[in-house]
């Protein structure tokens, strides 16, 4: 049960060629965005970054233990 077409397009010629010359982007960027960023993550520059961004973050979680502890013995000591 289609309707019927009563009126046409009218597409000038200038927005006809733009169309014409317009590249749709293609699965194969996505694919070599992936293998590019693949490749990154072996990076030995990028390891020593993300190997000392995870020592510091141990560092201060250690010294955060550390001085909770710290306090616990002044405090155990200070109320005896």
């Amino acid at each position: 049960m289609d309707l019927p077409v009563t009126q046409t397009a009218q597409v000038d010629a200038q927005s006809e060629e733009w169309f014409a010359s317009y590249a749709e982007p293609s699965i194969e960027p996505a694919n070599q965005r992936r293998r590019i960023q693949h490749r990154r993550s072996r990076d030995p520059k990028r390891q020593r970054i993300r190997r000392t961004h995870r020592l510091n973050t141990l560092m201060m979680v250690a010294s955060v233990v550390l001085v909770g502890a710290m306090t616990a013995c002044f405090y155990a000591v200070l109320t005896r």
